[in-house]
């Protein structure tokens, strides 16, 4: 469960911002959302809203941005569009940025914080969170790295130190160095790292690609999907998974398939996407029993007399296929511990099935997974799909720097109509139009 969030000095955060998902004492409704977690307790929903450009996406791809950070190991290697830090302060230049993390995995809380720059890191820490104190697993400050004496003895913690600094150059994040590295010796670590690789953050451009393999390999996951899918009423019948054998020679011309296939074969039984062309849908390659398989998925719709007619699903409508790909993360959601991130989410999907979808989870009283998203959609601003403390609101001060606060902040009573008090202005973050008439409209 992620627990809380804080940036500063990035993208449109000037100064420490958090969200976080602790419940607000002036909540009593939908106690199922609350899960507890070690000696805190967390929510297992949030949505955040916010006019255009007030930075609610930004939020997102800070944490997307720590995660790249851990899978790249180097900073060398993330990919920045452009400078990091605030743009509208001009101290704000010369100041490293900073990103916090605090999150539950294993029966165990973790607070991990970075400052860093484009070039390097300057500080970073990570700590095991009790009730009563902070653990710190390592600490690191400037080119000086010490562990906790839990982890190594005190005789070797200076030595060990000493190689570090040789060995972790300025740019390589400690956490990925022990993650990918030393796991076995390092286990608290290494769990901290997997939990950060592990975390599905979907931006817009993003696609959940792995869904045809999935439904070929796991027959609960596949009847779940096509038992639920039909109840969008799209006119798709049910989805099925066309498994083909890859002809080796064939694909000599193919770089993309090429890449694909030898990535498959350095990872058996593990999907790979591949994308044909812009005109087709992502598919999987995967090596199962030294044999390359294509795996795509095709939707199935029924004719009045009951023939069933096979599509392609770049053939179905933008709304249709972002269905599809929330499937997967429906089922997680219901069914796995799963942390989902997403960003829009209810780009291309009609008001009511986005609504659906989010009262599904929010009325199943086992689902066992987090989804944090970003939104327009205010016909979910309904306090019997969220708590107040699970709605949070991004807004724009005068220096142009995004706030974040939950609706908790306000006296909202139970029976409220929020989505009502949002358009009309009274919880802020909504955009705020010149005098169209000046404009002669």
């Amino acid at each position: 469960m992620l627990l809380r969030f804080a940036a500063e000095n990035i993208l449109s955060f000037k100064d420490a911002v958090e969200f976080n998902t602790f419940p607000s004492s002036k909540s009593h409704s939908h106690d199922w959302h609350k899960v507890k977690c070690g000696h805190v307790t967390a929510l297992r929903m949030s949505a955040v809203y916010g006019a255009n450009g007030a930075g609610k996406s930004n939020l997102l791809r800070c944490i997307y941005l720590l995660k790249q950070m851990m899978l790249e190991e180097k900073l060398g290697d993330v990919y920045f569009a452009d400078d990091l830090f605030f743009k509208f302060d001009a101290e704000s230049r010369m100041k490293p940025s900073e990103l916090a993390i605090e999150f539950f995995v294993n029966e165990s809380i973790y607070y991990y914080h970075i400052v860093f720059t484009r070039t390097q890191i300057e500080q970073e820490e990570l700590y095991l969170c009790e009730k009563k104190d902070d653990i710190p697993l390592f600490v690191r400050k400037g080119n000086e790295i010490s562990l906790s004496p839990s982890e190594i003895s005190e005789e070797d913690n200076k030595t060990f130190s000493d190689v570090l600094t040789r060995i972790v150059r300025p740019d390589m994040l400690l956490l990925a160095f022990f993650g990918k590295y030393y796991p076995q010796e390092f286990p608290p670590i290494a769990e901290a790292y997997r939990w950060l690789i592990d975390l599905q953050v979907v931006l817009p451009d993003m696609k959940m690609g792995y869904i045809s393999h999935y439904m070929d390999s796991d027959a609960e996951f596949k009847d779940y999907i096509n038992s639920v899918f039909p109840k969008f009423q799209t006119g798709i019948y049910r989805l099925d998974v066309k498994k083909e054998v890859v002809d080796i020679e064939d694909a000599k011309g193919d770089p993309g398939l090429s890449r694909a296939i030898e990535a498959a074969r350095e990872n058996p039984g593990e999907p790979v996407m591949f994308q044909k062309n812009m005109y087709s849908y992502l598919s999987n390659i995967v090596c199962e029993n030294d044999t390359i398989f294509l795996k795509s998925i095709v939707t199935v719709h029924r004719t009045r007399d009951g023939k069933d007619i096979e599509m392609q699903v770049m053939d179905e409508s933008d709304g249709t296929r972002r269905l599809i790909e929330y499937l997967p993360l429906l089922y997680w959601i219901l069914k796995e511990s799963r942390i989902f991130i997403v960003d829009e989410i209810e780009r291309s999907i009609h008001p009511i099935m986005i609504k659906t979808i989010m009262s599904r989870i929010s009325e199943n009283t086992s689902a066992k997974g987090q989804i944090i998203f970003t939104t327009h959609e205010s016909c979910l601003l309904d306090q019997s799909i969220f708590r107040p403390d699970e709605i949070w609101f991004a807004q724009k001060d005068v220096e142009q720097a995004t706030q974040l606060y939950p609706l908790s902040d306000y006296n909202v009573h139970k029976t409220a109509n929020i989505e009502n008090g949002y358009l009309h202005g009274r919880y802020g973050a909504i955009p705020f139009l010149s005098n169209l008439s000046d404009l002669n409209w």
